[in-house]
């Protein structure tokens, strides 16, 4: 039970990834070597970035009915403009929020 929370676990792996391509170019390998290596971390990392883009647009949908919110906060939260968290929005058919009432 270490107590980890799941921003940090994916903080460790990025790191983690970071070390094992530093790993990689110090290994100095000839260009197809190379590629063979990279291709089938890629494919998962890949995969894994298109999961966690899926899930940080369900969850800025999911926040923007939440009026406790302001678009401007969900937008920080997320990483993501305010005009492309509107755009998330309407584009599940949720109803478009005045973003100029942010301090409302």
């Amino acid at each position: 039970m270490s107590g980890t929370t799941p921003s940090k676990q994916l903080a460790d792996a990025a790191t983690a990834l970071e070390a094992a391509l530093k790993a990689v170019e110090e290994a100095g390998l000839d260009p197809m070597p190379l590629l063979g290596a990279l291709r089938g971390p890629l494919e998962m990392i890949d995969g894994a970035a298109t999961r966690m883009r899926e899930m940080r647009r369900e969850g800025v949908v999911a926040a923007y009915p939440d009026r406790s919110h302001a678009v401007w906060q969900i937008a920080e939260a997320s990483g993501l403009s305010p005009a492309l968290v509107t755009r998330y929005a309407s584009d599940a058919g949720l109803e478009k929020r005045n973003r100029r009432n942010e301090n409302a």
